[in-house]
C-alpha cells in the first residue's frame, strides 16, 4: 500500500463518501473510478467496503496508477479506503 497521506497532505478540498456495503466486484470499483474522474485535485474519496475482493481490486487499480491510497480496517471485515486526487 502507498504512503500515508494524512501526514503528508493536509489540504483537502472536498470529501466524497461511497458506501459499498454488500456490493461485490466490479460495482464498487466502477463507482470509485467514476467518482474519482468527477473529483478535483485535492479532493478525498472515502469508500466503505465489506468484501476483501473489492478491497483488493480498488487497491490494485489505484496503486497501479500511482494515486495516494490508504486502507483502514475499521471493524473486522469492514474497510475504509481513502484515495487522494
Amino acid at each position: 500500500m502507498a504512503k500515508n497521506f494524512f501526514a503528508e497532505y493536509m489540504v483537502i478540498k472536498m470529501i466524497y463518501e461511497i458506501m459499498c456495503m454488500g456490493e461485490i466486484c466490479p460495482l464498487p470499483l466502477i463507482k470509485a473510478k467514476h467518482k474519482f474522474e468527477e473529483a478535483s485535485k485535492g479532493d478525498l474519496i472515502k469508500i466503505i467496503v465489506d468484501h476483501r475482493c473489492t478491497l483488493e481490486s480498488i487497491d490494485n487499480y489505484f496503486s497501479k496508477h500511482d494515486y495516494i491510497i490508504e486502507i483502514k480496517e475499521v471493524i473486522q471485515g469492514v474497510w475504509e479506503i481513502y484515495i487522494k486526487k
